[in-house]
């Protein structure tokens, strides 16, 4: 069986740095606990299930705020997550006295001083943006003028001041489907600025799948709750090359691989490399 990496593998430089504050936080005696994470640090499982063997509690619950979740705690410190958080969180864990860890990472902070200083200048602001994902409720709730575009027909709903509108995105979406909205708007108001904001990592791991080779299989690697990993798998899906995503070496067990004889791999930025190296180990094995 003839199998292909699609580099990068492994973390990127974001979910390094924030693994890495967030698991030095653990290992240090002097900060007040419990140790909360507010939200999943990344999107994967694996990583999660560590940090709550570490002593780490998870604030995440379907349908509850961070900020509603963020009331219900007295003492101890908050892990902010990758994601990054709204001002408001900042502010209440202020009022009550909590320590904060920040680990957002810093192509999402960057977002949010962009979208600041473009309010301020009175801009309208258009989030190209999926709801519910922690980024995109992060940066909404910087203000509640914020326009969010999902898909290109919200685009073409939308009504502003032609000569001051900014926009900018989610950092894990599709390349595709982003450029699509964005040539629509450079189209519709010409004097927007324009800001695609898809950070560098997904850019090349996305990129990587449109122009791989023709193969039986891509084994995309990665949580199902990671955008950037589900991107990867629609990537590879629009080139025509039978696709799955799985979390673990586990899942590929489980597949039927005996008419395949080429696999491609690729894996999301909070992808593990010792889960993807499991997962080549096997299929090695099995040739």
């Amino acid at each position: 069986m003839k199998i292909i990496r699609l580099e990068p593998q492994g973390y990127c430089s974001g979910v390094k740095n924030a693994l890495t504050m967030a698991y030095q936080a653990m290992e240090n005696p002097d900060l007040p606990r419990p140790i909360y994470l507010l939200g999943s640090i990344i999107h994967n499982k694996t990583v999660i299930e560590d940090f709550k063997e570490k002593g780490a509690i998870l604030l995440e619950e379907k349908g509850t705020s961070k900020t509603e979740l963020l009331k219900k705690i007295s003492k101890g410190t908050i892990i902010i997550s990758a994601h990054g958080v709204s001002q408001e969180i900042y502010s209440l864990a202020d009022q009550k006295g909590l320590k904060l860890i920040d680990t957002t990472c810093g192509n999402v902070r960057w977002i949010h001083k962009r979208i600041q200083q473009h309010l301020e200048e009175g801009y309208t602001c258009l989030y190209i943006g999926m709801k519910g994902h922690p980024e995109c409720e992060g940066v909404l709730g910087i203000s509640s003028s914020i326009l969010l575009i999902e898909s290109l027909e919200q685009a073409k709903f939308i009504k502003a001041n032609p000569e001051k509108i900014y926009v900018t995105n989610q950092t894990t979406l599709s390349l595709y489907d982003t450029k699509q909205i964005y040539d629509y708007l450079a189209t519709a108001y010409p004097n927007a600025i324009l800001d695609n904001a898809i950070c560098k990592a997904t850019t090349i791991r996305q990129e990587a799948c449109y122009t791989q080779e023709r193969v039986d299989l891509c084994i995309v690697v990665g949580d199902k709750a990671s955008s950037n990993t589900k991107k990867l798998a629609l990537a590879s899906q629009s080139v025509g090359i039978p696709t799955i995503l799985v979390e673990n070496v586990t899942d590929v067990q489980k597949l039927s691989l005996k008419q395949i004889s080429s696999i491609s791999i690729t894996s999301g930025a909070s992808t593990p490399s010792h889960v993807v190296e499991e997962i080549i180990t096997y299929l090695e094995q099995e040739v």
